[in-house]
């Protein structure tokens, strides 16, 4: 890397050009043109000598080593001046493809001997190991007449995960009561085992027959029994990250908005005392956790999700199945987030989702194609459009025809947008568990 020549030098060196233009006018003034060039060189000389070293220039990131999909994040480069003069250095950000960033260059003023300091926000837009590249620095020779170069290799990693921002809301309003604020509606229990947990204080919608009258005596106000079904039941998350989960809506994916849902729905289940375990699949099973209890489990499907990929190849929810019913055959309530297509794709999956529903629960989560939806209600104007709409319209219609098959069958089905899939989601399992159906 190389010196450059600055804005004032290249100023300096214009205004010489032109002067030597002049001298077919005024040929005597060749003197005067050969001793301003002399001292313009010797002054860039004179100012590359003084100039601070490179090695006097340095830079960090300081780039957080976890952040959260569709989450803002800050990063801050300092860079710091081991000089005894002020220097004006111009910052180079190497941003990670898969951020989207604001600024990337930055340009500061760094007293001597000191450091300054940029933050920037990026956010990044899937899931997965970032590496960061390095930091260009550019910073003004003494006189100005230079831009000496500085990098700094700066190499760093971040990871990002899903974002839990979810479930955070959903902690919150959990302990107000208030989940209904996030779509998840109270399950009242229909039959089933239950156990005793503990007593609260009466909310409308509580089942009268729930009234404590002992307590509520003792307490002057309306205190009901909290029952709950009973826990140490399996549930088993399929996540598809085939062709069709590839499919973006503003920036991000159905697979990202099925890990969201899936994180959130296995911390529900584990803080319930349910065993909770993961197969991750396309053509061929990517990833699998057996059934576990306990509250680690949760950061196990973190770090597994954390870096699923979306391939290309078409979803085998067959092998899925079969693969997770040869390691654990125990009645489960199985948990499918995926997509397909038309009826003659879904055929497959279809009659082994009804096999698996002889001996399990199962919980259809489709995440639905935005583009298929608005292709449907758009009013043809060409004959193209028209044709457009009518395979949409054909489309959806096995859709229907394909989910009224599982339910046939007896499963549970989730028809919902990718950022809506969660709530209902959640009710199906709650159903499933609180009406004591597995």
């Amino acid at each position: 890397m190389t010196p450059v020549p600055s804005r004032r030098l290249l100023a300096v060196l214009a205004a010489l050009a032109v002067a030597a233009f002049a001298l077919l006018v005024f040929p005597a003034a060749w003197p005067l043109l050969v001793a301003a060039n002399a001292a313009v060189l010797l002054a860039a000389l004179l100012d590359l000598a003084m100039s601070p070293r490179r090695g006097m220039v340095r830079a960090e990131r300081l780039a957080p080593e976890r952040m959260a999909v569709r989450a803002e994040a800050h990063v801050a480069v300092v860079v710091r001046n081991r000089s005894r003069q002020w220097l004006r250095v111009k910052v180079r950000e190497s941003v990670p493809a898969g951020f989207r960033d604001g600024e990337t260059e930055a340009e500061l003023l760094v007293r001597p001997e000191g450091a300054e300091r940029w933050e920037y926000a990026v956010t990044p837009r899937s899931r997965g190991r970032y590496e960061w590249g390095p930091l260009s620095l550019r910073y003004r020779s003494t006189f100005g007449l230079w831009e000496l170069p500085a990098g700094e290799p700066a190499s760093g990693e971040s990871r990002v995960y899903p974002n839990l921002s979810q479930l955070e809301r959903y902690h919150l309003l959990a302990r107000s009561d208030r989940l209904a604020a996030l779509g998840i509606r109270r399950v009242r229990f229909r039959g089933g085992s239950t156990e005793f947990e503990s007593l609260r204080e009466y909310t409308p919608g509580d089942d009268v027959r729930q009234v404590d009258w002992m307590a509520t005596a003792r307490r002057a106000r309306l205190t009901v029994r909290h029952r709950e079904a009973e826990r140490n039941q399996t549930v088993i998350l399929f996540v598809d990250c085939g062709r069709l989960m590839n499919a973006t809506e503003n920036g991000t994916s159905k697979l990202d908005f099925a890990v969201d849902a899936a994180l959130l729905l296995a911390h529900v289940a584990l803080a319930r005392g349910d065993r909770v375990g993961l197969c991750a699949f396309s053509g061929t099973v990517h990833a699998w956790l057996p059934p576990r209890g306990n509250l680690a489990q949760n950061r196990l499907i973190a770090e597994t999700l954390y870096a699923l990929a979306g391939d290309f190849t078409e979803t085998d929810h067959a092998r899925a199945l079969k693969f997770v019913g040869a390691r654990y055959p125990k009645r489960s309530l199985l948990v499918a987030l995926t997509d397909f297509v038309d009826a003659t794709t879904a055929a497959d999956m279809v009659a082994h989702l009804q096999l698996a529903a002889r001996r399990h629960v199962v919980l259809f989560a489709a995440l639905k194609d935005a583009f298929l939806a608005r292709a449907a209600a758009d009013v043809p104007t060409t004959a193209l459009e028209g044709f457009r709409k009518a395979a949409a319209v054909g489309l959806l219609r096995e859709r229907a025809e394909v989910l009224e098959q599982i339910r046939h069958a007896g499963g549970l089905v989730v028809d919902a947008e990718p950022d809506g899939v969660t709530p209902p989601l959640v009710n199906g399992y709650l159903e499933v568990m609180l009406g004591g159906k597995l």
